[in-house]
């Protein structure tokens, strides 16, 4: 199983628990649809096509586009987003996430970061396989189903 993408040498995309990411870009990156499309698909690949939390981390995106935001905040595999940053204008890139289709928060600490995202994995994760971020287990009992013949 795959734990990490590094993609365009600009972002790192980390499975750190079943169904959490965290997605971190490196210095001065600008966010385009292309860019936030394969962040989604990544991220959902990496937690077994499964619905996830993400932990973004702002502090080095320079921009992000209109059709880039308007991918992030629409997407139905997020659950939630913490976005992690430290100071005024990482608060601004953050802002039209606060009003997404999941819950989202912005923090400048990353344990508050990580517990809020805990409390909000547990209340609205609806995985069939009991589990949560404090105690989570990895074995799936559903195996894929063989096609049936005709």
């Amino acid at each position: 199983m795959i734990n990490a993408y590094t993609f365009d040498d600009r972002f790192d995309v980390i499975r750190f628990e079943r169904c959490a990411v965290s997605v971190r870009a490196k210095a001065g990156v600008s966010i385009s649809k292309a860019d936030a499309l394969m962040i989604l698909r990544r991220s959902f690949e990496l937690t077994d096509n499964r619905q996830y939390v993400v932990l973004l981390v702002v502090d080095h995106i320079m921009n992000i586009s209109a059709d880039a935001r308007h991918v992030l905040s629409s997407s139905r595999n997020i659950l939630a987003a913490a976005m992690l940053g430290s100071g005024a204008m990482d608060e601004v890139l953050a802002a039209p996430y606060l009003h997404a289709v999941y819950p989202g928060e912005y923090f400048t600490d990353e344990a508050p970061a990580l517990q809020w995202l805990s409390m909000m994995h547990d209340l609205v994760c609806a995985d069939p396989v009991p589990h949560a971020l404090s105690l989570t287990v990895d074995l799936d009992p559903f195996r894929p189903r063989k096609p049936r013949v005709a």
